[in-house]
């Protein structure tokens, strides 16, 4: 009995960030980015735009069971420090950002089409902890994606998302500044769990932290440690 409470919140989690990253895809509007087959959806289409194709943007993939990660080989690199209590931080495809977590997460792929059939790649990090999740996702939108303006991208997926929320909404939404970038930091509640996407862009270039874990917990300190670590580089 004790093994099976100690599984059950951890497929209640994976079956709630896996119903989010669906209800994106189902809300996005015509003509955005759509996987491929047997690939995961991504959590943000903004709004169509005239002559361009929507910029789709990232989101969780996560099933209750996990894809494979890559072999260490063809992964970007991570480190840990020697010191136990140490987080693990994770250095993005060419050095392009770094984030920490608690524990190493596993590394996937996958390649994503826009409308007009340009292909490019997500990047996620995902580490599973009890009931609790941490997710750093990364991708670099090909020429036909409008990003004109970043807000507008960032908007348009947080309101598909908050379709799949609790009371169709986010409980918040704040608009900050992370070096110099714009960025989006939205918390809600999805399944009983509590949901915090942090999203930032720099040109073409996406990137999103994500957590769900127990009510309360969405700006705990380690919470707050993890979205804080992002570091996109110059």
């Amino acid at each position: 009995m004790t093994t099976h409470r100690g599984r059950w919140p951890t497929r209640a989690l994976a079956a709630t960030m896996c119903v989010l990253a669906h209800g994106a895809l189902g809300q996005a509007p015509p003509g955005g980015a759509a996987p491929t087959q047997n690939q995961a959806p991504l959590s943000a289409s903004p709004p169509e735009t005239p002559a361009t194709s929507p910029a789709p943007s990232l989101a969780p993939s996560l099933a209750p069971s996990l894809a494979p990660s890559l072999a260490p080989s063809t992964s970007p690199t991570s480190a840990a420090s020697a010191d136990p209590v140490a987080w693990h931080t994770v250095t993005g495809p060419e050095m392009s950002f770094t984030a920490d977590l608690p524990a190493p997460p596993k590394y996937t792929t996958t390649e994503v089409k826009t409308g007009t059939g340009s292909l490019y790649t997500v990047h996620q990090y995902l580490l599973e902890q009890g009931d609790a999740a941490y997710i750093v996702q990364m991708a670099t939108y090909p020429e036909d994606i409008n990003v004109s303006n970043p807000r507008t991208n960032l908007q348009g997926g947080l309101d598909n998302l908050a379709k799949s929320m609790e009371g169709a909404k986010w409980v918040s939404i704040d608009w900050v500044s992370h070096q110099g970038l714009t960025a989006s930091d939205a918390v809600g509640t999805r399944s009983g769990h509590a949901i915090r996407s942090f999203s930032v862009m720099k040109g073409r270039q996406v990137f999103t932290l994500i957590y769900a874990g127990e009510p309360g917990t969405a700006r705990s300190a380690d919470v707050n440690r993890f979205v804080a670590s992002l570091r996109v580089s110059p």
